[in-house]
């Protein structure tokens, strides 16, 4: 008998340990988190990011890197803070425009992004294109297309057009302010 009690009682050990690695007890996982935390939880961040895009055509639409993106995954949609981005959009195998913002939110994997805080749009290449600097925009990369109901000035050399609203079709190269527009030109 004391030949079988020493190898029962470490049989029953092993079962209870792994019982208990399995299924431990709620006291000693800790609090739960509530599903509106869990929610609020990032599923991934990057540091230094640095994404590229390609068209259907396999060649390089645009690139997106940002200091940091906090990726957020929920039941029906995406979200994707970005601290500092930067969007270079290309058109054939050229930089074409540089956007850059303090932060910004892409939505929906990256459908819709929304730039804010010290937005700037620069025509490339630099010196002699356009820039565009507003508060708040909205980019849709795969058109090439942003807009805003905000203040906006637009920059071409010493010429200065200012108004409130905006529409640009990147890919066409054209810029719509919607209201409001001052212009000063100077003349050579």
């Amino acid at each position: 008998m004391r030949t079988w009690l020493p190898l029962f009682v470490i049989v029953a050990l092993i079962s209870a340990v792994a019982w208990f690695a399995e299924s431990p007890p709620p006291e000693l996982l800790g609090k739960q988190p509530t599903p509106r935390q869990y929610n609020r939880a990032p599923d991934l961040v990057i540091r230094d990011a640095r994404t590229r895009h390609f068209n259907l055509e396999g060649n390089l639409a645009y690139r997106v890197d940002a200091e940091r993106i906090t990726f957020f995954q929920f039941a029906r949609r995406d979200r994707a803070n970005l601290k500092e981005p930067r969007i270079l959009f290309y058109q054939g195998d050229q930089p074409r425009w540089r956007t850059e913002s303090r932060s910004g939110v892409a939505h929906n994997n990256g459908e819709r992004v929304v730039l804010r805080g010290e937005v700037h749009i620069n025509e490339l290449p630099e010196p002699g294109g356009i820039v565009l600097d507003t508060e708040k925009i909205t980019i849709k990369p795969r058109q090439e297309y942003a807009e805003t109901d905000k203040l906006v000035t637009i920059a071409a050399g010493p010429n200065r057009t200012q108004g409130k609203g905006l529409r640009a079709f990147l890919k066409q190269d054209r810029v719509e302010i919607l209201s409001e527009v001052e212009s000063t030109y100077e003349t050579q």
